[in-house]
């Protein structure tokens, strides 16, 4: 059981906290709650600041590792005890996150109108990108695919978040867009939590998201390449 309370599950918008340091370590520091995103599912982690004695220092990397949350701070030494304040670099998250949900956009298109599941998806500071195992697929229809993605979120969707017994979500399979959903399985706990883009899209995710999608603004395709005898590669940008 993490030390550190997850506040990005429940709100995605939250830019800074207060928080206790719980432990420090060679890895990082723990805090008793953080709003820093710690990468994971494809997304990156956030950066951003620790404010203490009135004075930031930048927080670079923030990564999960034996089930806790370790932040790395530069140029001070924290002890157990230590109240500080979390900041992040809204600007970038905010990037993210429009990014991400544009990647659900697109992935419930490919698996609603083409059957397709993702075979992966990594979200970074600029770009994202995301894969299928789709023969078929080629440069024009990507670009087609991005564009029905961007007409989509115009349309401004509200994307809700929650959570849902674990036993209730393995009865059904849309929520899982992986193939083999036993093998996913046993990662789970006793709940999980579902983003849900109200009429386009409803599936497990750990990651941050804009509250409607009209906050996007343009999905812009980037770039299609082939990986390989099946995977296809979509590149996008907001």
């Amino acid at each position: 059981m993490s030390k550190t309370e997850l506040l990005y599950l429940n709100d995605s918008y939250l830019k800074e906290t207060s928080a206790t340091v719980v432990d420090v370590t060679d890895e990082g520091v723990v805090f008793d709650r953080t709003v820093f995103y710690p990468g994971g599912g494809g997304q990156i982690h956030d950066t951003g600041y620790i404010v203490y004695g009135g004075v930031e220092y930048r927080v670079p990397k923030v990564f999960k590792a034996g089930g806790e949350v370790y932040h790395v701070v530069e140029g001070i030494k924290l002890s157990p005890g230590d109240n500080v304040t979390l900041r992040i670099d809204w600007e970038r998250r905010y990037k993210i996150m429009k990014m991400h949900t544009s990647l659900h956009i697109i992935g419930a298109i490919m698996y609603f109108d083409y059957n397709v599941l993702i075979t992966g998806s990594s979200i970074y500071e600029d770009y994202a990108r995301i894969d299928f195992p789709m023969k078929g697929m080629n440069k024009e229809l990507a670009v087609s695919i991005v564009a029905k993605a961007d007409s989509i979120a115009k349309e401004g969707h509200d994307v809700k978040t929650y959570f849902m017994p674990t036993s209730e979500a393995l009865k059904n399979k849309d929520l899982f867009r992986v193939a083999d959903v036993s093998k996913y399985a046993k990662y789970l706990g006793e709940t999980v939590r579902i983003v849900e883009i109200v009429g386009v899209d409803t599936e497990l995710d750990g990651g941050t998201h804009v509250k409607n999608t009209s906050e996007i603004g343009e999905i812009k395709f980037l770039k299609y390449e082939s990986k390989g005898s099946k995977n296809r590669r979509i590149y996008i940008t907001v």
